[in-house]
Formats: C-alpha cells, sequence, structure tokens
C-alpha cells in the first residue's frame, strides 16, 4: 500500500499528487477517468485562460456553470493562480446573482465556456513527474467567497483561506480516514462548503473523487463504481438501506450522515452491514466540519465529538460558539471584510446545543423556538424525539396558527411501513421534550407524509 505524503500547508495540493503520485487517478467519470498528473495540466491551461481574459492576484471570479469536473478545475486555477474563487448556484435569479456580484466586486463573470475540460488544449508531450516542480500559494490570503444559502435577498458571502479548507480536511480525516485506492462520490453541489470539502479531503490524501453528471439513483451509481466513501444526509440512507443493496458488498466503508438529525434505527442498520456511519455538525462559516463521530442516547444521536483544529464551547442560554483555524475569515463586502468572531475569537452560531460527556448533541436554533401554550419548543427536539421512535426514519417540524395554543408544532413524518397512529405516537413522544408542562406532547400535530424528496 502507498504510504500517504501530505503536502504541506504553503503549497498547491495537486501539484504535490502531480508530482508524487500523477499516473493515479484523482477523478473517475462514469466513462474514463481523470490523473493528478492530467488535471494538473488543465489546471495550468486554465490559468492561462484567464489571466487572458484580465484575471491578476486578488481578483474576483464569479464562477456559474453546473458541471462538476469544471468546477474542480476552475478552483485549483483560483488557488494555483492567487486569485478569489466565487462559485455560486446556477439556479440563482438573474436578479439575485446581480447584487451578489456587485457585492462581491466580481472582476470577471464566466461559465463553463472557453475553459471547459474538454476545451481545454491537450500537450503533446505530457510533463514527466520530473519535470514539475511545486507550487507556492498563499495560505492565509482569501481564496474563496462561498455565498451563504437563501431564497430571497442577496447572500452573505463568507471569506475562506486555503487554511481554513486545509485543516478543514486533516481534522476530518481524524474520524474519516482516508487511504490510498479509497472513492469518494462528489455529490454535494461545490457551490457549497460541503462539495469544495470534499475536494480538498480527496487532493490531501490522494485518494479519488468519483463524477457522475447524470443524477442517477445512488444505488445505480454504487453499481457502477465501487465507492469507499459517501455523503449522504437521512432520506438517502433511507432509501439505500430500503433498496435492500448490501452497502458493505458494494465497497462502501464510511458514510458521513448531515443535513439535520439523524435515525437512530438507520444508523445501526447500516452499522450492521459493517459501514461506518458518522453524523455530523458543520457550518460554512467553520468551513464545513466541526464535530464527527456520533454517540446514541435516549433522545437520539449526538453530531459527535470536536474534530482537532476546532474549539466549541456553550453559553449558559445553551448557544453553540465555535473558533479555531477553520473558522472563516469573516463576510465579505465591497472589498472589505467583517469579522466573525468576537473579541475573544469566538464566533456565536445561533445553534442551540448541550453536552453529551465530550459528545456535542444540536437542538436547534435559537431563534427557531415557538410558543406553544406558554411553553417554549425547538422544532428539531421534537424531530430528534420522534427519530428515536424506530419506525419514524424522517420527521421535519413546522410551526402553525392556532386559536387555543397562539402557535402549535405540526410534524410531518415518513415511516417504515407508511401508515401512522398519531395518538399512539403522541403517548410515546410524553417525556422525550423538555418542558414545565406534562402534557406538552399532546400540542404536537403528527401527519404523514409520503415522500421527502432531496434534490
Amino acid at each position: 500500500m502507498m504510504k500517504t505524503i501530505f503536502p504541506e500547508l504553503q503549497y498547491c495540493p495537486l501539484r504535490h499528487r502531480a508530482i508524487h503520485q500523477g499516473s493515479c487517478t484523482a477523478i473517475q467519470l462514469e466513462e474514463g477517468c481523470v490523473t493528478f498528473r492530467l488535471l494538473d495540466e488543465r489546471v495550468d491551461e486554465c490559468c492561462r485562460v484567464y489571466r487572458g481574459q484580465g484575471m491578476r492576484v486578488g481578483s474576483r471570479l464569479l464562477f456559474v456553470t453546473s458541471k462538476p469536473l469544471d468546477t474542480v478545475v476552475v478552483a485549483l486555477a483560483c488557488l494555483r493562480s492567487q486569485w478569489i474563487f466565487c462559485p455560486v448556484n446556477p439556479a440563482f435569479p438573474e436578479e439575485q446573482r446581480s447584487g451578489y456580484r456587485d457585492r462581491i466586486g466580481a472582476t470577471l463573470v464566466a461559465d463553463s465556456s472557453g475553459i471547459g475540460f474538454h476545451g481545454c488544449r491537450t500537450a503533446k508531450r505530457p510533463r514527466s513527474e520530473s519535470a514539475l516542480r511545486p507550487i507556492e500559494v498563499l495560505p492565509d490570503a482569501v481564496y474563496d467567497l462561498i455565498a451563504t444559502s437563501g431564497t430571497t435577498g442577496v447572500p452573505k458571502a463568507v471569506a475562506h483561506s486555503y487554511k481554513n479548507h486545509y485543516f478543514s480536511a486533516l481534522g476530518s480525516m481524524h474520524t474519516l480516514p482516508l487511504t490510498y485506492g479509497d472513492t469518494w462520490l462528489l455529490s454535494l453541489p461545490l457551490f457549497h462548503v460541503g462539495g469544495l470539502a470534499i475536494v480538498f479531503r480527496c487532493l490531501l490524501a490522494g485518494v479519488t473523487m468519483v463524477l457522475f453528471e447524470r443524477k442517477l439513483p445512488l444505488e445505480e451509481i454504487l453499481a457502477r463504481k465501487r465507492l469507499t466513501h459517501l455523503s449522504l444526509v437521512n432520506t438517502q440512507l433511507y432509501r439505500l438501506v430500503q433498496s435492500g443493496l448490501s452497502l458493505y458488498d458494494a465497497g462502501v466503508r464510511y458514510i458521513l450522515l448531515g443535513g439535520g438529525v439523524a435515525s437512530p434505527k438507520l444508523v445501526e442498520e447500516a452499522k450492521a452491514q459493517g459501514v461506518t456511519v458518522l453524523t455530523t455538525y458543520g457550518m460554512t462559516e467553520m468551513a464545513s466540519q466541526i464535530c464527527g463521530e456520533p454517540l446514541f442516547t435516549g433522545s437520539g444521536v449526538t453530531s459527535g465529538a470536536v474534530l482537532p483544529w476546532r474549539k466549541v464551547r456553550l453559553t449558559e442560554e445553551g448557544e453553540i460558539q465555535v473558533c479555531g483555524e477553520t473558522l472563516a475569515m469573516g463576510y465579505f463586502q465591497n472589498g472589505v471584510i467583517t469579522p466573525l468572531s468576537d473579541n475573544h475569537g469566538w464566533f456565536y452560531t445561533g445553534d442551540k446545543g448541550r453536552w453529551v460527556g465530550e459528545q456535542l448533541q444540536v437542538c436547534g436554533r435559537m431563534d427557531n423556538m415557538l410558543i406553544s401554550g406558554g411553553e417554549n419548543i425547538h422544532p428539531e427536539e421534537i424531530e430528534q424525539a420522534l427519530l428515536a421512535i424506530p419506525e419514524i426514519v424522517q420527521a421535519v417540524v413546522v410551526s402553525m396558527t392556532d386559536p387555543e395554543y397562539g402557535q402549535r408544532p405540526v410534524a410531518y413524518v415518513q415511516t417504515v411501513d407508511g401508515t401512522l397512529n398519531e395518538s399512539f405516537t403522541k403517548e410515546r413522544l410524553a417525556g422525550k421534550i423538555a418542558s414545565s408542562r406534562p402534557k406538552t406532547h399532546q400540542a404536537i400535530i403528527i401527519r404523514l407524509y409520503v415522500r421527502f424528496d432531496i434534490s
């Protein structure tokens, strides 16, 4: 087995891989593959294309495409050329995109035209590994601006350094090891920090990213390609387990489960197949993961212990505060970065949590509370309690106006067999929701939801 040599912080990780394992597969496509050396050449060519369009050190490149391979090339070209990578969701309405472009002061707005993988020239004689030299990068400079999610208004731009991503990836590998021969499905969009996190984890460890540009069911992808690592949400894991596919036999060894609270039953079913399932807590402002490796409790699954190079503490009110090497540089607007942290370096997340030993359990948003019959209720707390019921595999709680209670929580649930006994389910919630009133669970309306779609 090849021993992994991690690139040093001050050097381009792709060039490091092109030098040390150039003939190994960097990206596995539906048809064919791209080696680290070939990817390195494409990134160099992309650098030349954009320099010819006026990009200079510190310029901001607003990149809009739905093609993940092209986005990987551009992201690495920006790191290598010291440009600021600004990917945006191609589904953004033009007005929203225009407002965001003005907010960040983009030097160039581009799509895949002229720089796509198939549009780059191929060198007549591929360079040998011995001819390559390390490329220095600026680890503390602004590397990217990631737009915070939102359906209305102009999104905020969170500024990260390459150093943020570097330590995020190294800390992730503390509980989610990556070794030579592993493959990770790049299933998350690269305009979100979670997608970029997969790219940097794979580059630093020298393992293969797998790309499917067609939208295929996960079970079909697993049948076509060997995947050792997956990033999923609860519903996707449920569908895989329900399909009858043996995850372990398909090659899956690790699943990083994000996107909210996890069903203990599902986690146990995947673990019974021999797969390690890691729940996680993360955010854009912390360059993806903060915690990992779960612990089962009476009220659900934790998000795990705090990963290396991060720190977490709770205020007296239970608000989660974070700091560390992965904390983003700040919010960027009109050429100015506004730091995220207070004078002591802590960022107030707005999330509510509690400690279970050394594990963090996220209990919802501080500002997501609803008041029902005079009781303060956090929707996420109800979701966690519902998911602790074995036959419930997904739960989403919203608020509705009610003449008696003022507000009532409405839980939409998905069950294993597609049936629901609301009264019996309510009784099973008794004592599972923190409240000074013993009958709080009776205020909850529970409805069966047939299908949760994950786009």
